[in-house]
């Protein structure tokens, strides 16, 4: 067949899915260690009430006092606060995560990882970084103006079936511990320094974003690594900022994989250069931010997956309660032939049909009768 028919139909008007977060001044003012243990939450205690109550819990379990080496005594209570707010200012809960947080350091020997970081061990120098970093790429640059640090992570580029190619699960595991003791460890000691909580400005560009993100087996994979190994710190991103953002139904398949679900209020989702490029320069001067945000060149190393941009792909606007045919042809005979629909509203439903060269009235030369593919693909819930 040399190409295929989409038919669309909407209840509704296409949406945008733009959302904006203002930068914060006075946030390093809200963000003092002092005010926050002094504050009373809307659990009607104080955050060092809440901290006092999150140790006797851990006492009760034989884990406080903590051990020497967790961390150092100027650091403590600012992590036992990033829990206590990360988990709902519910001390209960939060010492509870906090429990098997240690309980996951001790199985996975963090502590000598730690010593390795504060030995010196620069990032370059984590396990794997080379084959990792290409596939999964993660970049440090400046401050923003708040002085919290920009991190940035290249998810349109972030490919989970050639990185699971490029090294074992465990050690993207193992890379991916590293990533975020060293980002903790970073925080911690600037909170010391500063007397403020600091966190990150995390920023995920999209740019590249493609099939191979919508498939269920590697991201799922990569995802669980994630998953656990977040869990164990908390409260680590000030405010997240998703650029180069394609549809809202593929963001939100992406960010499930990539961010807690305890920080998606912090996210501020923007489409291109021209939507993101002010609020990038509210948050930060230019400098501050890799140049790759700005139609730069990618760091060195790294290189396009190869895959399929979604800025390539037929896209139609769909009044409501009607229904609009696209039209893409298809190469020559004994391809493979993989569809994706990607709505911005969430009540479009599709019907595909293949047709033979010549045969513009659609009734000669089609899929007989669609029987095959009636199962699979008509009515298509997106």
């Amino acid at each position: 067949f040399r190409y295929a028919r989409l038919t669309c139909c909407s209840a509704t008007n296409r949406v945008s899915v733009g959302q904006r977060m203002a930068f914060n001044p006075k946030r390093n003012q809200e963000c003092k260690i002092d005010l926050l243990l002094s504050k009373v939450w809307e659990s009607g205690i104080t955050g060092q009430q809440a901290i006092d109550k999150m140790k006797d819990i851990l006492k009760g379990k034989g884990k406080f006092p903590l051990a020497e080496d967790f961390a150092p005594p100027e650091w403590v209570d600012a992590i036992f606060l990033r829990f206590f707010i990360g988990f709902k200012k519910n001390p209960a809960a939060a010492a509870e995560a906090f429990s098997d947080m240690l309980d996951w350091r001790a199985k996975n020997n963090i502590q000598a990882i730690r010593a390795q970081l504060l030995a010196g061990m620069t990032p370059e120098q984590f396990p794997r970084y080379e084959q990792i970093r290409r596939y999964y790429p993660l970049i440090t640059t400046g401050e923003d103006k708040n002085g919290c640090p920009i991190m940035i992570t290249l998810t349109g580029l972030v490919d989970p079936a050639k990185l699971l190619k490029s090294a074992t699960l465990d050690e993207i595991r193992l890379y991916i511990i590293y990533v975020m003791e060293h980002k903790l460890m970073k925080l911690s000691e600037m909170t010391a320094k500063s007397g403020v909580l600091m966190r990150a400005l995390e920023i995920h560009d999209l740019k590249g974003l493609g099939m191979h993100h919508l498939a269920t087996g590697p991201i799922g994979i990569l995802r669980k690594v994630v998953q656990e190994v977040s869990a164990n710190y908390v409260e680590l991103a000030d405010k997240v900022l998703l650029i180069n953002c394609p549809f809202a139904t593929v963001i939100r398949t992406v960010l499930n994989q990539v961010i807690p679900a305890r920080s998606i209020h912090k996210l501020a989702v923007m489409g291109g250069l021209q939507d993101y490029v002010d609020r990038l320069l509210e948050h930060a001067d230019k400098d501050q931010y890799h140049p790759v945000l700005f139609g730069g060149p990618l760091p060195e190393g790294l290189e396009d997956t190869g895959e399929d941009d979604m800025g390539t792909w037929s896209a139609a606007t769909v009044p409501p309660r009607d229904k609009k045919v696209v039209e893409v042809g298809l190469g020559g005979p004994g391809q493979t032939v993989c569809w994706s629909l990607c709505p911005e509203a969430l009540d479009i439903n599709a019907h595909i049909a293949f047709y033979s060269p010549g045969c513009d009235d659609g009734e000669h030369g089609q899929v007989e009768s669609e029987s095959w593919l009636a199962s699979v693909v008509r009515r298509q819930r997106a």
